[in-house]
């Protein structure tokens, strides 16, 4: 497997800082919230952190807390925290639990490279849509099995890199927008790097998601570069000044080994 680039501090702090500032901007808006849902695959990974006896659980780039809202009113037993580099958006998600009457659920701030939980503190852990925006998950990775208890879950869904894109286009696109964004892998790159930490794959569940981005020189330099085949693969149009996407979702459910070799 091809190494993941992994920034130094200087680096990981500015990519922190970027994606604080356009998840702030974005993450409660209703565009959003309507280009990110998707009930099946919510269902799926609830299902997959809310079993047995009552729970911590641990929603790790929580951004809207549309996970982590939704595993504290399945399991209202349960105690969910959602973190996430987007303090305003955190602010917003207290209001939004209060206003739905979840006190099953709490939110915080943190730059998702160190966790300040201590041993063994969760059940779960999720991480949905967040990891190809960690700077440092050489670090993150250890982290996230350090909280987990001995035999516990740790669900993800991510957008990952199509396997017919041989030019690394998604990436080059994504990185045009200053969102901290740093590398979306191909879905067995992503697994086989989970795995390399501790962890055994369970059970997947493929799924995909459509977006738009305003039309602009960079893309449509970026576009003009790259083979049909690639933008056939993630089913690229140009409508009405909009770039429309399509990136195949990899969402699986990992288990926390007992030793992590």
């Amino acid at each position: 497997m091809r190494k993941r680039g992994m920034p130094g501090g200087d680096a990981s702090r500015r990519l922190i800082d970027q994606a604080a500032r356009s998840f702030d901007a974005e993450l409660h808006t209703g565009d959003y919230g309507k280009t990110h849902s998707d009930a099946g695959q919510l269902a799926w990974m609830v299902s997959k952190l809310c079993t047995g006896a009552p729970r911590r659980v641990l929603d790790l780039g929580t951004g809207n807390g549309y996970v982590a809202m939704a595993v504290a009113s399945h399991a209202p037993k349960s105690f969910v925290t959602g973190v996430d580099v987007a303090q305003q958006a955190i602010a917003k998600n207290k209001d939004a639990a209060a206003s739905r009457q979840l006190s099953n659920v709490e939110f915080q701030p943190c730059d998702g490279i160190t966790l300040p939980f201590p041993d063994e503190r969760f059940d779960g852990v999720a991480s949905r849509y967040a990891f190809h925006h960690f700077p440092r998950p050489d670090v993150t990775l250890p982290e996230i099995r350090r909280v987990l208890r001995p035999g516990s879950r740790f669900v993800l869904a991510d957008a990952v890199r199509e396997d017919r894109d041989d030019v690394d286009f998604i990436n080059a696109f994504q990185k045009l927008k200053p969102d901290g964004h740093v590398e979306m892998l191909r879905s067995a790159d992503l697994i086989e790097a989970i795995q390399q930490h501790g962890f055994r794959l369970e059970a997947q569940l493929r799924t995909a998601l459509t977006f738009d981005r305003t039309v602009n020189r960079k893309y449509e330099d970026l576009i003009r570069i790259t083979p049909d085949a690639v933008l056939n693969a993630y089913a690229l149009s140009l409508e009405n000044e909009l770039i429309k996407l399509t990136f195949p979702i990899c969402s699986a459910v990992f288990v926390k080994h007992e030793s992590p070799h």
